[in-house]
């Protein structure tokens, strides 16, 4: 749905990766893996699909889910 309205003049976005997704915490931290310098608003303890239905959540953790779970999505353009 994004892509057939063009969500922020874009028509490229997808599903990440579990790989991709889990990049973008940082295990270092204390509080949210998701850093909020880089990511603002990112709820605590949110939990993000990836494309293959993997979960990865901002805490870090990394585990299996079911299509059936409501998830959040944090979706990437190609070549971005």
């Amino acid at each position: 749905d994004v892509n057939a309205v063009g969500t922020c003049g874009a028509t490229d976005w997808r599903m990440p990766s579990k790989r991709e997704l889990f990049s973008i915490t940082n295990l270092g931290r204390t509080d949210c893996a998701i850093d909020p310098n880089y990511f603002p608003n990112t709820p605590a303890f949110a939990v993000f699909f990836s494309a293959s239905a993997w979960i990865v959540s901002a805490c870090g953790y990394v585990f299996t889910g079911s299509t059936g779970d409501a998830r959040l999505v944090r979706l990437v353009r190609n070549g971005q």
